[in-house]
């Protein structure tokens, strides 16, 4: 560390840690100058070992704390880059992500808190998270986005590739992915990846862990289908001893420790043709019982003024938002042959981020905009529009750990949690 950065680090814990020493609160970390209390650190394990499924003892609070202190500061480091680059949460944004977590576990309003107090989990550890989460996110899809490029050349090569591959086999695949970032924490990172796998060999949902755990990827660790070539050959070897539902031992790589669950299997060109299909959004646009034709005419006129600006499918649903009486429902590879007459004739010259002409609904209109194609080759192999999307996700995960290590390469983060 340089003597200017080594001023700045006293400047900037001389600024933040007095206050909480005078106030008794124990320091775990602090980074750029941002502390994480002990009590952060407790309430986030609190919150990851409920949420888990996994024991609540002091031997596993003492596995999983110090990986959590480290993820929590690599959230702190995505939220501090998020703000520099003036991407902003909104307390709005943060309700209703917590309220769709509600929904999805069939909660009613308010449940999720009382649930989660019934257990001693603080709500305040599960904002935080949520936060981070979606500052990443939009940082992911604002920022980030940029430096993924896949090249036609590229696809043709993976096409290639395929084609070699036909009949060999292929796995649905999802991985829980524990970083070393420096080679002293090897052994910790270890310990927490073998008790991870020993919980899940015993019944611990994968998908949840991996929403606690897992430091990169999807947020339930789904990697989609992967073949020979795709992963590290460890990996692969791996995989191929995998029966459904299994799960790996920690397996070290050159970056850290994965675990893998097979979730489905199948040969390369299975699952694949079957005919034409469309991906699409279904907009409805609702109106009262009692509107005349010319209401229901200003009211369609707004909304063709609000989705003006969409040039994609992800634009049209965020402005949708801005029409409260619009609904928006996405269906992906649809088989055109299951569509109804009238429908392929208002979407086939379609242009991105364009809907159709309406269709009379009993409650309104309906409208239709097409978000991609395919054209269901006969010799069972994927479109390029799929094995693009497919590149560019793997691509963006490349991207997005080499920046997390830069995050960290440039931060000045001084970890003081007190041991298990």
């Amino acid at each position: 560390m340089t003597f200017s950065r080594l001023f700045a680090f006293i400047a900037l814990l001389g600024a933040a840690v007095p206050a909480l020493a005078q106030s008794g609160e124990s320091v775990a970390a602090v980074v750029n100058g941002e502390v994480i209390t002990q009590h952060d650190l407790d309430a986030r394990t609190k919150l990851s070992l409920v949420t888990s499924a996994l024991e609540d003892t002091p031997d596993m609070r003492a596995r999983v704390m110090g990986p959590l202190l480290r993820r929590m500061v690599d959230e702190d480091l995505k939220v501090q880059y998020a703000t520099r680059s003036k991407v902003t949460v909104s307390p709005e944004e943060i309700a209703a992500q917590l309220e769709a977590i509600e929904q999805q576990n069939h909660l009613p309003k308010g449940g999720l808190a009382k649930l989660l107090a019934s257990k001693g989990v603080e709500m305040e550890a599960l904002r935080q998270q949520v936060k981070a989460d979606i500052a990443w996110s939009k940082l992911v899809h604002q920022v980030l986005i940029r430096k993924v490029h896949v090249s036609d050349n590229a696809v043709s090569s993976r096409l290639e590739a395929i084609k070699a591959n036909l009949g060999k086999p292929e796995y649905h695949v999802a991985e829980i992915y524990l970083a070393v970032d420096d080679p002293k924490d090897q052994p910790e990172v270890r310990n927490l990846a073998d008790r991870l796998a020993d919980q899940m060999s015993h019944g611990a949902p994968f998908g949840a862990i991996a929403r606690q755990f897992s430091q990169a990827g999807a947020a339930d660790g789904d990697l989609g289908w992967v073949s020979e070539g795709m992963l590290d050959d460890e990996l692969m070897a791996a995989l191929a001893q995998l029966k459904p539902n299994g799960v790996t031992a920690p397996i070290l790589t050159t970056d850290g420790f994965h675990i893998l669950t097979l979730l489905e299997k199948r040969k390369v060109g299975e699952g694949w043709g079957g005919g034409a299909s469309v991906d699409m959004l279904v907009i409805d646009l609702n109106s009262l019982a009692s509107a005349s034709l010319a209401e229901r005419d200003l009211q369609m006129q707004h909304l063709r003024e609000t989705l003006a600006p969409a040039a994609n499918c992800d634009d049209l649903a965020t402005l949708s938002k801005q029409a409260p009486s619009a609904s928006i429902n996405r269906l992906e590879k649809l088989p055109e042959s299951q569509l109804p007459a009238n429908v392929p004739p208002l979407i086939k010259d379609l242009r991105p981020g364009q809907i159709s002409e309406p269709i009379d609904t009993p409650k309104g209109r309906r409208f239709f905009a097409v978000c991609g194609r395919s054209s269901g080759v006969s010799a069972g192999l994927p479109s390029a529009d799929d094995l693009r999307r497919q590149m560019e996700d793997q691509q963006m995960e490349l991207v997005t750990r080499h920046f997390l290590l830069d995050l960290h390469g440039d931060a000045i983060v001084d970890i003081r949690r007190r041991e298990g």
